[in-house]
């Protein structure tokens, strides 16, 4: 965690993450993706990177160029051949690519409909404040009631908490409305069954999204849950607007690569005959897919892709002839047979049959490690990639219990510490005993 001195803007983002990147030596080829909020500075930041690097890659190129034999090739076309390079690096896929947190997308596409300055709110909000008057008190003693919560004007989720305590002791308080006209909420109720009905589905999946990890393909599942069960309430008003906000906002989601490629991967969503994914996007996180698997082997030591090649028979005129009489594709030819594998394992993603929700997709990758382990590779790190930046704000909270009152004196490099600890404290157990001996400190 870094402390940010100045004007958060997406230049100053930006080369505070290339530092962090610095101070725990990881390289722009280990970043795969960055998931942030839809905070514009953040979006830009991010953008900002990757242009960064592919930059550095660009440089890269025009070294490795000139570092080469400038006789190799006389016959002119040295400038073509660098327009085509460039070309594409230009077409690639982004070095490192943007995921919009779903949690927050999930908030937008409430506020979308609810606003807390809408009338009814404010009404009810001003009942939940009276209840708090010394007078009432010992009606809530005697009908064993909570008080409603007050929330923040930033988080509906708070508003809803209101509203369900309301929901949720109806009987209590249209009591308490025929005693005291202060607290009658007699022309809100139907609000109240409305919107307690239309955001439950929301506040649900909010909260299953707040788990430690939620890969892309999970959150998806989710979402879609969550749109199923708000689009059952056709006489709810609320559910009909949100039903609108939570699709549009979805199609925002759905449009980076990371995304694509988990769908690919999880057979909940992509298994035979399914057309979650158009041919275009299919061929788009194919392309994805392999881009990992070329990073993963480049960033292994001692791996060398020339020694391991094992180059496959030219295709023969034979192959010509029945290929034009049966049709399809010629075989693979070209490439290596480690290649050719990795290829039609992921053509062959389209065949898996078709599961449950609940399926559980990291056991069925990690499961697959032995008969495939370069595409399983490839699919964990897709799923490691986080639809949440849950764990930012957690690591805030973690912030705020270390950093207390009575600890402001610590050093920026000792609070840093403690809270790598704290944050990760379930990676302990696999850390502590590679570290020391623990049979010489046994008593």
């Amino acid at each position: 965690m870094l402390e940010l001195t100045e004007r958060q803007t997406a230049s100053y983002i930006k080369e505070k993450i290339n530092y962090i990147l610095l101070e725990y030596n990881i390289t722009f080829e280990q970043v795969l993706t960055v998931t942030c909020d839809n905070g514009a500075n953040m979006l830009a930041a991010v953008r900002q990177l990757d242009e960064y690097v592919e930059t550095l890659e660009n440089e890269n190129y025009i070294l490795k160029d000139d570092d080469g034999d400038d006789d190799e090739d006389d016959d002119g076309d040295e400038d073509e051949d660098d327009e085509e390079m460039f070309n594409d690096i230009g077409n690639s896929a982004p070095n490192i690519s943007l995921v919009r947190c779903s949690v927050h997308t999930l908030q937008l596409a409430v506020t979308d409909v609810i606003k807390h300055s809408d009338i009814r709110i404010r009404g009810i909000t001003s009942v939940a404040k009276s209840c708090r008057k010394a007078s009432y008190k010992p009606s809530f003693d005697l009908g064993k009631v909570p008080l409603p919560p007050l929330y923040a004007k930033t988080r509906w989720g708070g508003i809803y908490e209101m509203i369900l305590n309301f929901y949720n002791n109806e009987n209590f308080y249209r009591d308490l409305g025929k005693k005291f006209k202060e607290l009658d909420l007699s022309k809100y109720w139907d609000y109240i069954h409305d919107y307690k009905n239309a955001l439950h589905p929301i506040y649900v999946c909010t909260k299953e999204m707040q788990a430690k990890h939620m890969p892309l393909s999970e959150f998806y599942v989710r979402w879609l849950r969550c749109m199923m069960e708000v689009d059952q309430q056709p006489t709810n008003e609320l559910a009909e607007s949100l039903a609108a906000s939570l699709n549009v906002r979805l199609q925002q989601l759905q449009q980076n690569l990371p995304f694509k490629a988990a769908v690919l991967i999880d057979p909940r969503l992509n298994y035979l005959s399914s057309s979650v994914l158009s041919p275009e996007e299919k061929q788009e996180a194919r392309k994805f897919l392999t881009d990992i698997h070329e990073r993963l082997k480049s960033l292994k030591p001692h791996s060398s892709q020339e020694a391991s090649a094992i180059v496959s028979p030219s295709t023969s005129s034979l192959d010509d002839y029945m290929t034009k009489i049966f049709g399809g594709a010629l075989p693979f030819s070209s490439q290596s047979t480690s290649e050719n594998s990795f290829a039609k394992q992921i053509v062959s993603l389209d065949l898996e049959p078709h599961q449950h929700h609940k399926y559980d997709i990291w056991k069925h990758w990690t499961d697959r490690k032995v008969s495939n382990p370069e595409l399983a590779e490839a699919a964990l790190c897709v799923l490691s990639v986080p639809a949440t930046q849950v764990s930012v704000e957690r690591g805030f909270s973690g912030l705020a219990l270390v950093l207390s009152e009575a600890r402001t004196k610590l050093s920026v490099e000792n609070l840093s510490n403690i809270l790598i600890i704290k944050l990760n404290e379930e990676l302990l157990d696999l850390v502590m005993p590679k570290m020391y001996d623990w049979k010489e400190y046994r008593a």
